[in-house]
C-alpha cells in the first residue's frame, strides 16, 4: 500500500503538516518495500493547489492520503481518482503512517475549510 502524507520537512520524523495543498513538502511510504519518497511542493502558492497536488499523487501511485484537512476541491478530486483519505493525528508522519497499517486511523468524510 502506498500512502501520501503532507510534512513539515523530508523525513519520517517530521511532523504531518496541518495543510494539505500548502504544505512544504510531501512523503510517499510504501509499506510493501519500506521506502519512502520525498519531494517537495512546488504549488504551494498556485491557485487550484489541492486538486494539481491529487493529480501529483495519483500519478505516484498513492493509494492513501493522510492528512489533517483537506479542502473541497482536494476532497472532490481524490473523490475522482478513488483515493482513500484517513484523518491524521498529532505525531509523525511515521507515527501515522503505523497507525493507518494498524486500522487505527478513521476516514476522513467531509473537507475542511480551503486555505486557498
Amino acid at each position: 500500500m502506498k500512502y501520501a502524507l503532507p510534512v513539515k520537512d523530508k523525513s519520517l520524523d517530521a511532523e504531518v503538516d496541518d495543510r494539505f495543498a500548502r504544505a512544504a513538502f510531501f512523503v510517499i511510504y510504501d509499506s510493501d518495500t519500506e521506502e519512502a519518497e520525498f519531494f517537495e511542493n512546488e504549488g504551494t502558492q498556485a491557485h487550484g493547489a489541492g486538486p494539481k497536488m491529487v493529480e501529483t499523487l495519483a500519478s505516484k501511485g498513492a493509494e492513501v492520503l493522510i492528512a489533517k484537512n483537506v479542502g473541497q476541491n482536494a476532497f472532490s478530486a481524490l473523490k475522482q481518482v478513488g483515493m482513500k483519505v484517513l484523518l491524521a493525528k498529532e505525531g509523525t508522519a511515521r507515527e501515522n503512517i503505523e497507525s493507518a497499517m494498524n486500522g487505527d486511523l478513521s476516514a476522513l468524510e467531509t473537507p475542511g475549510p480551503s486555505h486557498g
